[in-house]
């Protein structure tokens, strides 16, 4: 049921070595809801999704998922920006690594159902060097959902690719997880337009230690592979609000490499 609330964060923090990391966090994500997670460099959106597949226990607040805490590998798959496939086993071993306690037979029919949602069947047997980046992040997404995830969380999955691909990888995974049956998923992206695309809601952190200071509800149709958001007449000025908001706390930022010492 989308409207059923899956993921709670409630009075985070976090701090890694000493130093905070997030700070009061607080959010809820519906049942396949596409949250995007948009913010500058270090303002811990990486520790944010570390915290909700638990590999991260927070110093103050609670996660839960589902009502619980979160156990890592049960409900949770993360696709990173690096592609870490295992360059000795091939795209059909790569994707079957994700389910090592699977029956064989179930094993088989399930990654094979999977690489032919992401146009991958006829490269089973190839190895990760033969492919394209694009392809290898394809690989990567696979490895993810055949799991059959409850949560899919996305760090910057497709920064590495080119323009072509990455907009390709976009419409692949609105395809892929959309409808009320699909994951919940929590992407963090640095690109504006990227989170505009994709989201159902965007959640705007500030500089370390990040904090939730914005929370913009993306109304553009769905399907979105069908209904492109950039074409909508409020596209342009979305985008602008969210674009100008991220600029004013990058330039104001002390820690900012592009810090304009004003204000």
């Amino acid at each position: 049921m989308r409207d059923a609330a899956h993921l709670t964060l409630r009075g985070v923090a976090l701090s890694l070595g000493g130093r905070p990391v997030l700070e009061g966090i607080d959010l809820t994500a519906r049942r396949g809801e596409t949250l995007v997670l948009l913010g500058p460099s270090g303002c811990g959106k990486t520790s944010l999704l570390r915290l909700v597949a638990g590999l991260l226990a927070p110093d103050a607040g609670e996660v839960q998922v589902n009502g619980a805490p979160p156990v890592p590998g049960r409900a949770a798959a993360m696709v990173f920006q690096s592609y870490r496939l295992l360059p000795w086993k091939s795209v059909r071993a790569n994707v079957a690594f994700a389910l090592p306690r699977l029956d064989p037979a179930e094993r088989d029919a399930r990654v094979a159902r999977v690489l032919a949602r992401v146009g991958l069947s006829r490269f089973a047997e190839a190895w990760p060097r033969e492919l394209s980046g694009g392809m290898q992040q394809r690989v990567a997404l696979a490895r993810a959902l055949v799991v059959e995830p409850e949560l899919l969380l996305m760090d910057e999955p497709f920064a590495a690719l080119d323009a072509q691909s990455r907009e390709l990888m976009q419409a692949e995974l609105l395809h892929l997880t959309g409808g009320p049956s699909g994951p919940t998923v929590l992407f963090v992206t640095h690109s504006v337009d990227e989170a505009l695309v994709l989201a159902d809601r965007v959640l705007l952190l500030s500089p370390r230690p990040g904090r939730i200071v914005e929370e913009v509800a993306v109304d553009f149709p769905r399907p979105r592979r069908e209904h492109d958001p950039r074409e909508a007449q409020d596209f342009p000025a979305l985008r602008r609000r969210l674009w100008e908001r991220l600029r004013e706390m990058v330039l104001s930022d002390p820690h900012s490499d592009f810090f304009s010492g004003a204000g």
